[in-house]
């Protein structure tokens, strides 16, 4: 992502706004915002924290961020070695340079919302796999205990400055996220209207056949080789998101904004190497279509 240095930025506005401007000469905004233009960039905001972190006693806050560190770096590995067709990054540090960490949580960047999708479901499915007690993480899973996500996705404008960012998109996401007390996967109206535009619909991941479908949609066709596709989410002959409903539940106030929010629903069917279960299914988000709380 392009980032917005200070002293291009200086330079510009010593140009447009100078002590030497009377009183009453019009600044010439546009300039200014022709400028800045290049460096504000349309991206999907992936918020998730763990809930009611502030209520667990004093030892489990302190462990829990560690917690939440293995669990993100394991997702990050997930994407990184089963979704090779969606994910650009490469590294782990792809992914870090693009995250907003804020200890019990954070706010993850990426280019499209299907890619915030898809990340979402290896999240919880990491956290499923916490919660059973005696798979992953175990020894802190009893000290801890249980821990429950929220999520929230956002698409819209963000910037970078030195190396933090900002944006609507962020301020959104963050907003959303906050207003909800019922562990959901909230969607803003911007992430809809992305998913209409270019795949039809969010639904429309549940009937993907990657090689009949992939080489018709825009966003995937130039990409896409059969050959050397790679995704476990949506194989080519298995797509593994067996549930996935989308309801209206609401309107919130965002700064002048009026935010119309969405909620997602899915079930997603994974594979393990466990000797027990070879299979197991995951739950992103919850059917519960309580209004938000103010």
């Amino acid at each position: 992502m392009k980032e917005l240095e200070i002293k291009e930025l200086d330079e510009i506005l010593e140009e447009f706004v100078s002590d030497k401007i009377e009183v009453g000469e019009a600044i010439d905004y546009n300039s200014i915002e022709s400028f800045l233009k290049p460096y504000i960039e349309k991206k999907a905001i992936l918020g998730f924290d763990i809930y009611q972190y502030s209520q667990f006693p004093s030892l489990q806050q302190t462990l829990i961020p560690h917690l939440f560190k293995e669990l993100y770096t394991m997702t990050i590995n997930n994407c990184i070695g089963n979704e090779d067709f969606f994910f650009e990054y490469k590294v782990n540090a792809d992914f870090e340079k693009n995250f907003i960490d804020t200890g019990d949580g954070g706010f993850q960047i990426f280019e499209t919302p299907i890619e915030a999708l898809i990340f979402a479901i290896y999240f919880q499915a990491n956290i499923a796999r916490y919660n059973t007690g005696n798979k992953l993480l175990f020894n802190l899973y009893h000290v801890i205990g249980e821990i429950n996500l929220r999520y929230s996705l956002t698409y819209g404008n963000i910037y970078s400055y030195k190396e933090n960012f900002y944006g609507t998109a962020i301020i959104n996401c963050a907003r959303i996220m906050s207003k909800d007390k019922l562990n959901r996967f909230l969607i803003d109206s911007n992430s809809i209207t992305w998913f209409n535009t270019e795949i039809n619909s969010i639904e429309t991941c549940l009937s993907f056949e990657p090689a009949s479908d992939f080489p018709t949609i825009p966003i995937f066709k130039s990409k896409f080789n059969v050959a050397t596709y790679k995704s476990k989410i949506f194989g080519i002959e298995d797509n593994r998101i067996k549930c996935l409903d989308v309801l209206k539940i609401g309107e919130i106030k965002s700064k002048l904004d009026t935010l119309s929010i969405f909620n997602a629903h899915m079930q997603v069917e994974l594979f393990s190497d466990g000797k027990d279960f070879k299979k197991y299914r995951i739950t992103l988000g919850n059917l519960n279509s309580s209004g938000l709380t103010e």
